[in-house]
């Protein structure tokens, strides 16, 4: 198993759509997680690409509640 990524989230543009990974070419998607966003009380979800660990953010913000 790879070692886990250490590199910072890469901001990326969604376009049609997002499914590979633009790192290492995986074609079955991405994992899910979310971070604490500074600006505001909702969270960032940042895609986790399961076979090279590189992660990425596209803009989207969700409000997960307390």
């Amino acid at each position: 198993m790879p070692a886990r990524s250490k590199d910072p989230i890469q901001q990326i543009t969604l376009e049609k759509e997002l499914h590979i990974c633009p790192a290492c070419g995986y074609t079955d998607g991405f994992h899910v997680s979310f971070k604490k966003a500074k600006s505001s009380k909702g969270w960032n979800v940042i895609l986790i690409c399961p076979q090279c660990h590189k992660k990425y953010q596209i803009d989207w913000n969700v409000d997960l509640g307390n």
